[in-house]
């Protein structure tokens, strides 16, 4: 079932939609229940939460994609180096096909491996993105524990940033930062986008929202003064692969040019948008699955749309698994976003605040 269809589905939409959320119902009921059960066990501590020796800020939301949860990563660490802490970043590699633990360090630069996909499939396209585009230090397991041990063990780490953890309760963690988007309430997986409950806002620390401030405002907890800030992700320039090396070119790049948008995400209307917005005339579009793996065939059909038109513009977790393939010089780009935080001061003072504060860590 493709995005479109699902989108459908959990909207309601149509007679077809109506049915098949109908008959998806027990499931999600079985599914809510399992989670809420779950989150049970660990707040009475029935099952037991592991500890790194640093302080840990879990970056997350509640629902499946959409709310700019790698581009929070990447601003949070950024902005932490800036202030002279080195920064880890634990994930679980969604979608790789490796079990062993990775760890992609950032003084790597971009390597054989990182260009011919192998170390995609080994560590995820998301890690490798944040490795060899953004210069981080990440470290890739299923266990986040011993993703951060083996991580502590190879370099001086002074906080890790949790990517997508919120459910990934098995890890203590001082700060618990949730992304809210544009999904307001709905069911839980599969009959809406939701990964748990509303209920489990509860948890959190302090909330960057991406969507609708005022919808949210009314569903978050009252009590405990969690701060909640507004966020958006804002188009920054575009870059290119040449000479083994990044290059970051301005925006009005765009301008006029004919484009074929090439996305493999879950979402892409905003990464059109964007391109209107710097008045780029997409003349073609081709989408593919989220987290998609190109092949040669997926090589030459780009090509083959492509061959009339300006640019080929895609996204930065795309273009890492597009440039082993040969393309004009200067013809693949990819469209760099950043999030942007509103008194984005407050939240990073509250952040180094959680890490130098003293005493007993807060458990998951």
């Amino acid at each position: 079932m493709n995005s479109f269809c699902i989108q459908r589905v959990w909207e309601r939409k149509g007679l077809l939609g109506k049915i098949v959320w109908v008959l998806l119902l027990p499931a999600s009921i079985a599914y809510s229940l399992a989670v809420a059960f779950r989150n049970f066990l660990y707040t009475k501590k029935w099952i037991p939460v592991r500890a790194l020796d640093r302080p840990v800020i879990s970056i997350g939301n509640l629902t499946v994609g959409g709310t700019g949860k790698t581009p929070a990563t990447l601003w949070l660490a950024q902005r932490l180096a800036e202030r002279g802490f080195s920064v880890g970043i634990l994930s679980g590699g969604y979608k790789r096909k490796e079990f062993r633990p990775v760890i992609l360090c950032s003084e790597d630069g971009i390597s054989r491996a990182a260009i011919d996909g192998s170390e995609m499939l080994a560590a995820g396209d998301e890690p490798v993105m944040m490795a060899r585009i953004y210069g981080l230090t990440v470290s890739v397991a299923k266990d986040r524990h011993q993703a951060g041990l083996g991580l502590l063990n190879q370099k001086p780490i002074d906080v890790f940033i949790l990517d997508d953890g919120f459910q990934h309760r098995k890890l203590k963690r001082d700060l618990d930062l949730v992304l809210l988007g544009q999904d307001v309430p709905g069911w839980v997986l599969p009959c809406g986008p939701f990964r748990e409950s509303t209920r489990s806002l509860k948890r959190a620390d302090c909330f960057l929202i991406t969507g609708s401030s005022e919808q949210w405002q009314r569903l978050m907890p009252t009590n405990g003064g969690r701060p909640s800030f507004q966020g958006a992700l804002e188009p920054q320039a575009l870059i290119g692969f040449d000479s083994n090396r990044w290059n970051a070119y301005p925006l009005t790049h765009l301008y006029r040019s004919k484009i074929l948008a090439v996305a493999g995400i879950a979402s892409p209307e905003k990464f059109y948008r964007s391109i209107h917005e710097f008045d780029g005339e997409i003349v073609e579009t081709l989408e593919f699955p989220d987290h998609h793996e190109y092949s040669a065939a997926d090589w030459q059909l780009i090509n083959r749309a492509a061959r009339n038109l300006d640019l080929i513009v895609t996204t930065e977790k795309d273009i890492l698994k597009l440039i082993r393939f040969p393309f004009s010089r200067g013809k693949l780009l990819a469209l760099r976003v950043a999030m942007v935080v509103a008194q984005e001061e407050s939240l990073i003072e509250a952040v180094i605040s959680r890490i130098r504060q003293p005493g007993e860590r807060r458990e998951a």
